[in-house]
């Protein structure tokens, strides 16, 4: 019988729990009479059904009540509507009924458990009820007895019809399971892309725990990756896939103020998987999930005694807890998650206990493509969006996505993805109007791994056109550097690596700051900058912690250029006076920065990072910084000579409003040994003095520039200019 009632539950009609599987419908003098006190199923809309008995009830409501005692997975009586009432057949041929009990951790602080008293109380409790294959039984009297629901598996009975009901002969209980950890994401589509390793290193500890050579042994694994790099997602869809009974332990759930809680409670949780394990016999696997470490495992030092004590006696319980854990049960896998290992306590992480750490690692170039690909067909299906929305995204444009996100994880991805749809939700884009917004988009949004650290990363969007001239300088930094990068296969064949360092010099003013900046956008790498005044600290290690934590900033942007303006400042040359007072530190900084760049992988230009410093005191630096391996290249950026010099007036020319009279080629031979800031000053000179002589002129002419060559001079001087061609001429 089909309808169209709107579903609402019983209890809102009656509380009474004498009576169970009841179904009150309006009262219609019509074929409803025909199933009027029979059993039924009831279907609902989104194709869920709870088996009642069916009962019309004469009120002035047009609604159906039930109640979801036995029903099917999911089931929600609120917002629906009956889509049928499908009579049912009481089947009397029922030999066994076998079904699987889902408890929560309730029942296991129960002082006597054990499985047999479990299959008692199922067994009291669904004596009366109709039952149906693949059914789920619910209640809030199994609750308080810790059984969340109970799922009809498997009937055994001779030509059981698919519409019929049956009640409860003999009783098996083929498997008890934990319900899903709560604390975990719900996913609805794994993206797998960027986790396959990681996967396969859990499923591989997983068959371990259940080999017989592996008995007493540690099963513990800690799980490693940037904040947002889908730990909590890798393993809901661990111990979803294969079906695991987990106990989830996060910092809020067993922290407490008073001393010994924190410590009662870690006892009861690994106290309840073992007697989950001995008494209950589970057939799934076991996992003690410990989320966040750090929080639990923190690594004290002396700055914190006050609170060391507190932290010492939680951490020294959950170790001893941890290290009894193979020789009480087993199989029982104990895994962690940290998104900052530096900071878990160094015991924690030795042999025996997490000794095993499962990176996952930033997401590559292609594996962003993939993953942005994946969460922007899932939203169209989920969405039901038209099928010009799916060609909006191009694979032009994905690849441009793909190219811009370096340093993104998978929580940056979404969140990309959920500002473009919050976006769309008023707006119909059309391809180039959705090519621009997404554009847009990725030059506001910041990546996680840039957010969580005082260095600032930058995507730079000029290259080398905004550099007017130095055609020469150009062509080397092509052919030394860029073609290295973009070729990284073809210097792979011949046993060449990419260059590591990139050392610039010259005279004050002549762009080098620019040229590193532009660098970055033609190998199209993410920029770092930096300089001795953001390094040096009044706090001893403060500096070579910085340093240090530039590198691994650039490691989760890579590929990334580190700038080093002033590295002369910053490092200096070491002479056997210098051991101490300022000079130590500049030896201390040298040695960290030494370090780090030699840590530099020079592998495929994906991963890869590129260390650029600028100086115009090349002399001053030392000598370790300057061999082959660390700064590969030491590249002269000279003063502009006349070509370069009219190219950057032509650069000022398209910004300013220079009159026709002005002849750029005089002034450009007027300005010899003039740097590019120096050109630069002119032209804003004049254009001072051009308003200084008249408020509303619109033009910049000759005379304002006669009158500021008059009383300007060249920044540099041809000594100056000289020592770095003989620095040059040492160093080829």
């Amino acid at each position: 019988m089909c309808s169209n009632w709107m579903i609402l539950p019983l209890n809102l009609l009656d509380k009474s729990e004498l009576e169970l599987q009841r179904c009150f419908i309006p009262y219609q003098e019509n074929d409803v009479i025909t199933i009027n006190g029979a059993w039924c199923k009831c279907v609902l809309e989104d194709g869920s059904y709870t088996v009642c008995r069916v009962e019309q009830r004469v009120g002035a409501e047009k609604s159906c009540f039930v109640d979801g005692v036995v029903a099917s997975a999911g089931f929600v009586a609120n917002k629906q509507r009956v889509r049928c009432l499908e009579p049912l057949a009481l089947a009397t041929n029922v030999e066994r009924v076998i079904c699987t009990v889902h408890i929560t951790e309730q029942l296991l602080r129960r002082p006597q458990i054990s499985l047999k008293q479990l299959h008692q109380d199922v067994a009291i409790f669904m004596r009366h009820l109709k039952l149906m294959k693949g059914c789920h039984v619910q209640h809030e009297r199994l609750l308080k007895l810790g059984i969340a629901s109970i799922e009809i598996y498997d009937v055994l009975a001779p030509d059981l019809p698919s519409n019929s009901c049956f009640e409860l002969t003999t009783l098996e209980i083929s498997d008890v399971r934990l319900p899903a950890a709560t604390a975990l994401p719900r996913i609805k589509r794994f993206q797998p892309h960027g986790f396959e390793a990681p996967l396969q290193a859990l499923e591989q500890l997983l068959q371990s725990s259940r080999r017989a050579q592996f008995k007493g042994l540690p099963l513990n694994a800690l799980l490693v990756g940037a904040v947002g790099s889908g730990k909590s997602c890798l393993l809901a869809e661990f111990l979803h896939r294969h079906n695991c009974n987990c106990f989830n332990i996060t910092a809020s759930q067993v922290l407490r103020s008073q001393p010994g809680e924190t410590e009662t409670e870690l006892r009861r949780i690994f106290h309840s998987a073992h007697s989950f394990q001995q008494l209950l016999h589970p057939k799934q696997p076991i996992v003690i999930l410990l989320e966040d470490l750090e929080l639990l495992c923190p690594a004290t030092s002396a700055s914190d005694a006050r609170n060391s004590g507190n932290a010492m006696r939680i951490t020294a319980q959950l170790y001893k807890l941890i290290d009894e854990l193979p020789h009480r049960s087993r199989g029982i896998l104990c895994l962690a998650s940290s998104s900052a290992p530096n900071a878990v306590h160094p015991h924690a992480r030795r042999a025996g206990r997490f000794g095993h750490e499962i990176c996952i690692d930033m997401p590559t170039e292609q594996q962003r493509r993939q993953l942005f690909a994946g969460l922007w067909q899932q939203q169209l299906e989920e969405k039901q969006q038209q099928e010009q929305d799916s060609q909006l995204l191009t694979p032009a444009l994905l690849d441009y996505v793909a190219q811009q996100t370096q340093g993104y994880v998978i929580a940056d991805l979404t969140l990309l993805l959920r500002q473009l749809q919050q976006r769309m939700l008023n707006l119909l884009p059309t391809p180039a109007e959705f090519d621009l917004l997404l554009k847009n988009y990725l030059l506001q949004l910041q990546p996680s791994a840039s957010r969580a650290t005082d260095v600032r990363v930058l995507k730079l969007s000029t290259g080398f056109e905004s550099i007017g001239g130095m055609a020469a300088l150009k062509r080397t930094l092509q052919v030394s550097v860029l073609a290295a990068l973009r070729h990284s296969e073809a210097h792979a064949r011949f046993g060449l690596s990419l260059p590591k360092g990139l050392l610039l010099y010259g005279p004050p003013g002549c762009a080098k700051t620019s040229i590193a900046k532009c660098l970055a956008k033609e190998a199209n790498m993410t920029f770092i900058a930096s300089s001795a005044a953001e390094v040096y600290s009044p706090y001893v290690g403060c500096a070579e912690r910085f340093i240090t934590q530039i590198f691994n900033t650039a490691r989760k942007n890579a590929p990334c250029l580190i700038f080093l303006d002033e590295i002369d400042s910053l490092v200096g040359r070491r002479t056997v006076g210098n051991g101490s007072g300022g000079g130590g530190v500049q030896l201390r900084i040298l040695s960290t920065l030494l370090t780090e760049m030699d840590g530099i992988v020079s592998g495929d230009n994906v991963q890869h990072i590129l260390v650029v410093a600028a100086t115009n005191r090349p002399d001053m630096l030392d000598d370790a910084l300057l061999r082959p391996g660390r700064f590969d290249k030491l590249i002269h950026v000279p003063a502009p000579d006349l070509a370069s010099r009219l190219a950057l007036l032509q650069l000022h020319a398209q910004r300013m409003p220079f009159h026709a009279n002005v002849q750029l080629e005089e002034i450009a031979a007027r300005t010899e040994r003039y740097s590019g800031a120096d050109l630069c000053n002119l032209c804003n000179e004049a254009a001072i003095e051009a308003f200084q002589r008249d408020f509303n002129v619109s033009h910049i002419e000759l005379q304002d520039f006669e009158t500021v060559l008059a009383r300007q001079r060249s920044s540099l001087d041809q000594r100056q200019i000289e020592s770095y061609y003989k620095f040059a001429a040492r160093h080829l």
